[in-house]
Formats: structure tokens, C-alpha cells, sequence
């Protein structure tokens, strides 16, 4: 099966954007078993941001959009 176009999160992406939302920051350590490459994806795709504190992530307006898309099978 063909991967998803890069504007739809991947199953392991939507897991991240699942757990995270806009108020409330997580460590990368309570993102596992996300690593950096994939958040280093997310972060270059406006998905998630990295909070001021410089150890929590939050899912972006971007991210919350790009959930709602639906993978067209067929």
C-alpha cells in the first residue's frame, strides 16, 4: 500500500496529535514511543511547536487541521 500524501498524518503522526493538544504541553518522553526524527518532521511541517519552556510540544492550528483530513482508500 502506497504512504499517505505528505499533507496527512501518517498512523505513528496522528498518534502524536491524538495525545497532544493546544493548552497542554508533553516532554518527548511522554510522546514515546515518538522519537525526535518524527517530531523534527512535525515541528517542519507546523504540526506541533515546541513551547517556550523548551521541553514540551503542543499540536498547532495547522496540526488540528491536518487531523481532520481522511486517507482516500480506493
Amino acid at each position: 500500500m502506497p504512504s499517505p500524501p505528505p499533507h496527512i498524518p501518517r498512523s505513528n503522526e496522528r498518534t502524536v496529535l491524538q495525545k497532544l493538544n493546544r493548552s497542554h504541553g508533553l516532554t518527548l518522553y511522554q510522546l514515546y514511543p515518538a522519537g525526535r526524527l518524527l517530531l523534527n518532521s512535525m515541528l517542519a511541517k507546523g504540526w506541533i511547536e515546541l513551547q517556550p519552556d523548551g521541553k514540551t510540544y503542543c499540536r498547532t492550528v495547522k496540526g488540528e487541521e491536518a487531523m481532520k483530513l481522511k486517507l482516500k482508500i480506493g
